[in-house]
């Protein structure tokens, strides 16, 4: 019983910080964007995140080709 407790007391506690962290990050982009310090994305952070999706769904559906039969 003080096991689902402390579950239920660990998940509370970290959507709480999920939301405080969401707060001051939305808080800190709209101050930029109203300064005029809209952050820009990296080009190659945008590259690299692109070749990982990339690459996840060709494993993807090759994981969902049926294997072929041995002759």
């Amino acid at each position: 019983m003080n096991t689902n407790h402390y579950l239920f007391f660990a998940i509370d506690t970290a959507r709480q910080r999920a939301a405080e962290a969401d707060r001051y990050r939305l808080a800190a982009k709209a101050r930029a964007t109203e300064a005029g310090l809209a952050q820009h994305v990296n080009p190659v952070r945008r590259a690299v995140a692109r070749l990982a999706v990339a690459v996840a769904r060709a494993a993807d559906e090759a994981a969902l080709r049926p294997a072929p039969r041995p002759h």
